[in-house]
């Protein structure tokens, strides 16, 4: 993941944010769960950048949209949390970011609606 395919993703989802009105927090990681980029909209709340981190996390760790993830069973995803070294964060809004079958990180979007979150995720990835 390049800080410049990070850029690229997020101002795609502001953009789409801001087309709906919305005040986003988006979060992108790298294939080992480092931090490339993060911004926060003016008005996002100011708990959605971590909220986004998590679920970016959340996302690349599974390797699974985030919606997914919440479909789990709860008890088996307290477990799991009890043994890594983040915060499981099953709620839509995070989405694996892959070139063909190899991972390249996730993004994390929070501050709307899980339906929006996950629908802004997509499109700031696939650029459509």
């Amino acid at each position: 993941m390049t800080l410049q395919e990070a850029i690229a993703y997020v101002d795609r989802g502001i953009a789409k944010a801001e087309e709906l009105g919305l005040k986003l927090s988006f979060v992108v990681i790298d294939e080992f769960g480092h931090l490339v980029q993060l911004d926060r909209m003016d008005g996002a709340a100011l708990m959605s950048p971590d909220i986004a981190e998590a679920k970016a996390l959340t996302a690349l760790n599974f390797k699974l949209p985030t919606s997914e993830v919440a479909r789990m069973e709860r008890d088996t995803l307290k477990a799991m949390e009890q043994a890594v070294h983040f915060r499981i964060l099953p709620l839509a809004g995070g989405v694996p970011i892959f070139a063909g079958s190899e991972l390249k990180g996730a993004i994390g979007v929070s501050g709307a609606a899980p339906n929006q979150e996950e629908e802004i995720a997509n499109y700031a990835i696939a650029g459509r």
